[in-house]
């Protein structure tokens, strides 16, 4: 076999490699591209997770205030009745006095 016949048997083959070699290529860099997307959407969801965490946190920490704030209107609430009870009272004895002196 003569040199030429070999690269005329060769040149085929190192054409067809080649060509399996760069869909490869091909493959390789849209398999990058998707991972540096993907990695991206990560890092936004990651992001954004974060940003609710915060915002949960300071809710919380509004929900704590308003907490505190409810019950010492509900002990102001309480006293407001107490003393409105000690009133009713009161008024009750005073108008059986008035009603007792007056018969």
């Amino acid at each position: 076999m003569t040199a030429d016949q070999c690269l005329d048997q060769l040149e085929p083959l190192v054409a067809q490699v080649l060509a399996v070699s760069d869909r490869h290529t091909a493959q390789l860099k849209q398999l990058v591209n998707f991972a540096i997307q993907q990695s991206e959407n990560m890092d936004f969801v990651l992001r954004t997770l974060l940003e609710v965490k915060e915002q949960l946190q300071i809710m919380n920490e509004k929900q704590q205030t308003l907490d505190s704030k409810q019950q010492m209107i509900d002990g102001k609430l309480q006293t407001i009745e107490d003393r409105q009870q000690g009133m009713d009272t009161k008024l009750d004895r005073i108008l059986g006095l008035l009603g007792g002196s007056g018969k």
